[in-house]
């Protein structure tokens, strides 16, 4: 009888159990939940004034950049005012990444995202823009060889785009 008590005990109380996920260990950092900041969007966003030009107006003049430095918008948005595009190509992905932080530079694959948007400002428009990346090396399997890092901007784009819309 004790035996049974005991083993019926022992199942009753291992339900009470519970682990709740893994336990931060020392060497890890915490978040800091008041910055705000995201991956990707630490200073990497400009935003202009424009006087005396509409939304709409800039808006073309973005769409005609992005054709004439070859990066095709995969968002054209003219209701919210955004345009965006992505893409792999090396050549671009050196000239507006700074990707420095990567200790390996060998067949090393450089992703881009280009977003700019615009908005009405009363007497004028603002314009915002960011560039971003990742850079890692992927085998033909999948897995990653060398692990993805974020990549800044390195301000030759938003410089340019500016220059041409205040003209």
């Amino acid at each position: 009888m004790r035996r049974i008590l005991a083993t019926a005990a022992a199942l009753c109380l291992g339900g009470c159990i519970t682990v709740y996920g893994p336990v931060k260990t020392g060497g890890q950092q915490q978040k800091d939940s008041q910055s705000g900041q995201q991956p990707g969007m630490s200073e990497q966003i400009s935003t202009s004034f424009i006087g005396n030009r509409k939304p709409d107006e800039l808006l073309n003049a973005v769409d005609l950049y992005f054709r004439e430095k070859a990066i095709t918008a995969s968002v054209n948005d003219q209701t919210t005012g955004i345009i965006a595009g992505t893409g792999d190509d090396p050549e671009l992905s050196s000239l507006y990444l700074d990707c420095s932080l990567l200790p390996q530079t060998q067949n090393i694959q450089e992703h881009y995202r280009i977003v700019a948007q615009v908005w009405s400002a009363g007497e004028g428009s603002n314009v915002s823009v960011m560039v971003t990346g990742t850079a890692g090396l992927d085998t033909a399997d999948g897995n990653d060889k060398v692990k993805p890092v974020e990549c800044k901007s390195t301000g030759i784009f938003e410089k340019d785009l500016l220059e041409r819309l205040r003209k």
